[in-house]
């Protein structure tokens, strides 16, 4: 009786967060006919014969942007070209005008530069972008305080990568191929992040993904991610409820054909619709038992669809939840399993 009371008081705070109007959105302008004709260029049974969803072979090239003190290191910006190519001709005009995003983000936390040591690659959260929140977010310090060097992977629109923060264009309701062209940059652009870390010299790359940060590590997970492990805390496997088109404002009415086409599309980027690439025994995962921002039951499905072995669940919903020291636990005692500490 009191954990089904404690998960429902939990989910309160996400019942509110998840019907909360995003009046940034802007109306689409694309007719009909069109709209769905962009929705089809991404339904799965397109792309048998080749992967939507692709990575680059080499790491991009970087500037560093700062570099200052940090506890007995350093912490550096750097930031590196976004070299994904829109795979729809029909979006390249429209994906190449967020100029901001054309650039991706990697903040460094390091000890020193020879890259002998364990790194953590962090991915944030939904609007969650700012280094500075992801150092609340991870707990950066005490990681870095444990021996670890540690780096923050700033998603597409989200902070510089915003034209117009604090709007972003990841998740759009009323323009899914975009947001699907956006989730295939994503990849990329993290990609790139880890091939980043290993020209540095980097051996032993981990990654920990929160909420939507978790979604992208997923996603990471159905190709050939070249890490040591990962680490998934809420990860949101559905957007179906945020990417509804009801949701959308649109320059037509849009009917249960819309509705059906965008369901369809969704599928090119959805963990779920692929098997593991990754190892799914260096895959862990946390979920909330009443979330209902991430919808703990599409992060169930998944689970089980993977076969994923390491996995706890916490009581509470998505932002409040009961256990605080479960999580930490958890995360600290994996890192410990993969050999990247020793306590």
């Amino acid at each position: 009786m009191i954990k089904p009371a404690l998960n429902f008081i939990g989910s309160i705070p996400d019942v509110i967060l998840r019907n909360i109007p995003d009046i940034s959105r802007k109306p689409g302008t694309v007719g009909y006919d069109e709209y769905l004709g962009r929705l089809q260029f991404y339904f799965p049974e397109n792309w048998k014969g080749e992967a939507f969803l692709h990575l680059p072979d080499s790491a991009p090239e970087i500037t560093e942007l700062f570099a200052r003190p940090f506890s007995d290191g350093v912490t550096s910006l750097l930031d590196y070209p976004s070299r994904y190519e829109p795979r729809n001709p029909a979006l390249v005009d429209e994906f190449r005008k967020f100029e901001a995003n054309s650039k991706a983000y990697l903040q460094l936390w390091r000890h020193d530069k020879n890259g002998t040591r364990p790194i953590v690659l962090c991915v944030h959260g939904f609007m969650m972008g700012r280094p500075s929140r992801g150092m609340r977010m991870f707990r950066i310090r005490k990681m870095f305080d444990e021996g670890l060097d540690v780096a923050f992977y700033v998603q597409p629109h989200h902070w510089k990568r915003s034209d117009k923060p604090p709007m972003q264009h990841l998740l759009c309701p009323e323009n899914i191929p975009l947001t699907i062209e956006t989730f295939g940059q994503n990849v990329h652009d993290l990609h790139s992040s880890v091939l980043m870390l290993e020209s540095m010299g980097y051996e032993k790359i981990g990654i920990i993904g929160a909420s939507l940060g978790g979604f992208t590590s997923a996603l990471y997970a159905t190709m050939d991610a070249s890490v040591d492990f990962m680490f998934m805390a809420v990860p949101a496997l559905n957007f179906d409820r945020y990417l509804d088109p009801k949701r959308g404002k649109f320059a037509f009415r849009p009917d249960h054909k819309i509705k059906s086409a965008t369901a369809e599309a969704l599928k090119t980027i959805s963990p779920v619709n692929y098997k593991p690439a990754f190892d799914v025994e260096k895959i862990c995962v946390v979920i909330h038992s009443g979330d209902k921002l991430a919808e703990v039951g599409a992060a169930r499905e998944w689970i089980r669809r993977w076969a994923i072995p390491n996995c706890v669940e916490v009581t509470g919903g998505h932002w409040l939840y009961m256990d605080k020291n479960l999580r930490g636990k958890t995360w600290y005692e994996w890192l410990e399993k993969m050999r990247f500490l020793k306590r």
